[in-house]
């Protein structure tokens, strides 16, 4: 196998699209223990003959499609969790996963055909189970669909010019994208080994060009909700919420809506800087007063990290970035709610709520089906997610 190597270090078959299968281990989740096991196939479409400067700038070797499956259930419960209940050392109620996502291979060094990539991916990921189905002890996942963010180190090695071995590492977050509660996530670190083959050669065709401006008005109309399930961590007690795990009751899904309107400068082919602001609108508030009944009203209306909804319109102010991928644009803006928000405050010996303003996230993706219409998903983090519609002028 060795002089194997050493034979074909010069071989590689960038021009061609290639299909592969990763073996997947995984022995560490934060706040679980246990080892999980997964197998994946990918598809690999070569960038070799794309004309796009992005692929260039970035050093794009290919766009992969990869769909995996993953056996979560030796996965149990941290020892700070068990220790709070011991049903939480029961193995099983992560169940099975099921993954499909893209990425992109980018080229950290190329030497005689030996590669080290690095590959960024999203994509979705369903679960066989979730808070519901396991009775509330599945605290990180809230439903059976949630998103997934990857990013992994790879190490490609030609075999010979139509096969390639891969190994590596990566890391994964994967939430339910706040349209529902626990939205905790799973945050996991793996290792992988797997194989190549070349395909189809992508010698024959180009992949046309698709530009946007350099300085662009943007207007985003989303819809979405909250599907909330207060978990029994936050309780009556006086006017004080409080840990008691008696307290688990489902509420309906509260609609909401969000309306932007942004101006974004790129700064090349890839990258945008960008200010803007947020309408963000819920169908419900999460009121809290001193009266029992309010306090309970909220715990039923509870809309995210420790944030009470004080109005049914909330107005913020953002800044942040894009990247421009082809048709695609991806983006991450930090904000500042301009009022009628409550925030959590915890001092020691007391919880206790007062009204104060908010900073806020989001993170956005974006198709552009032609130069001013772009179908959206977007997610306001720890309120809500939705999908819809981007004007660019």
């Amino acid at each position: 196998m060795l002089l194997l190597l050493v034979a074909t270090l010069g071989l590689h078959a960038q021009d061609r699209n290639t299909i592969g299968v990763n073996f997947m281990y995984g022995a560490k989740i934060m706040g679980a223990q246990g080892a999980y096991q997964g197998v994946g196939v990918n598809y690999n479409i070569s960038t070799y003959n794309s004309d796009a400067e992005w692929v260039s700038l970035l050093k794009v070797q290919n766009i992969t499609i990869d769909a995996t499956l993953y056996d979560m259930s030796h996965i149990t419960g941290g020892a700070a969790i068990t220790a709070f209940d011991p049903k939480f050392r029961d193995q099983g109620y992560f169940g099975t996963h099921i993954a499909l996502s893209g990425a992109m291979d980018i080229a950290l060094l190329n030497s005689d055909g030996i590669k080290i990539l690095f590959a960024p991916g999203l994509g979705v990921l369903y679960s066989t189970q979730d808070y519901n189905s396991t009775n509330g002890v599945n605290q990180v996942l809230g439903r059976h669909l949630n998103i997934i963010g990857s990013a992994k180190l790879k190490l490609d090695i030609p075999v010979s010019y139509n096969t390639h071995m891969q190994i590596g590492a990566g890391v994964a977050h994967c939430s339910n994208s706040n349209t529902s509660f626990p939205n905790v996530g799973l945050n996991k670190l793996e290792s992988f080994i797997g194989i190549t083959q070349a395909l189809s050669s992508a010698t024959g065709s180009h992949t046309p060009k698709f530009s946007l401006g350099r300085n662009t008005i943007s207007v985003e109309m989303i819809g979405g909700y909250t599907g909330q399930i207060t978990t029994g961590f936050y309780q009556l007690k006086g006017v004080n919420l409080r840990l008691d795990n008696s307290f688990r009751k489902a509420s309906a899904p509260i609609g909401k809506a969000g309306l932007a309107v942004a101006y974004t400068h790129y700064l090349n082919d890839v990258v945008g800087v960008k200010v803007g602001t947020d309408v963000v609108y819920s169908s419900k508030t999460s009121p809290l007063g001193s009266a029992t009944s309010d306090t309970t009203k909220f715990i039923e209306t509870f809309q995210g990290d420790y944030t009470a909804v004080n109005s049914k319109v909330n107005v913020g102010l953002n800044a942040g970035l894009d990247l421009r991928l082809g048709r695609f644009i991806f983006s991450g803006n930090y904000g500042y709610y301009l009022g009628n928000y409550e925030r959590y405050i915890y001092k020691p010996g007391a919880d206790r709520f007062e009204y104060g303003r908010e900073f806020y996230a989001t993170f956005a993706a974006k198709y552009f089906i032609s130069r001013h219409i772009a179908f959206e998903a977007k997610s306001y983090l720890n309120n809500f997610g939705g999908v819809g519609l981007n004007l660019g002028f």
